[in-house]
């Protein structure tokens, strides 16, 4: 998750979702350096979002959809969560409150 906030990195997923680049057709359409595309690329390779595939002298990357499908599946699971599991904070009655209260 933390990769992708980084509003270049959101950029380069969703271009890579569209089709495979390689690091100078992702700098050319970003208007930022190449060196700055291979930084982002490694940290999305090293979370397994991203990876590259050698096509002579270019690397094209692509988005391992999986991992992202993963991803919005979790976040997806996160809306379903019973709100009513915990009970309700009652900002008025703190002392009363058994998730302020609690000692856990």
């Amino acid at each position: 998750m933390k990769s992708l906030s980084d509003q270049t990195r959101f950029k380069i997923v969703g271009m890579l979702l569209t089709r495979d680049f390689c690091v100078g057709g992702l700098a050319r359409t970003l208007d930022i350096s190449e060196a700055a595309v291979s930084q982002h690329l490694k940290l999305l390779k090293d979370v397994g979002l991203v990876n590259g595939e050698k096509h002579g002298y270019f690397t094209h990357y692509q988005v391992e959809r999986g991992v992202l499908e993963g991803l919005a599946n979790a976040l997806l699971g996160m809306t379903e969560v019973d709100r009513t599991l915990y009970g309700e904070c009652q900002p008025r009655a703190r002392e009363t409150c058994r998730l302020c209260n609690s000692n856990e």
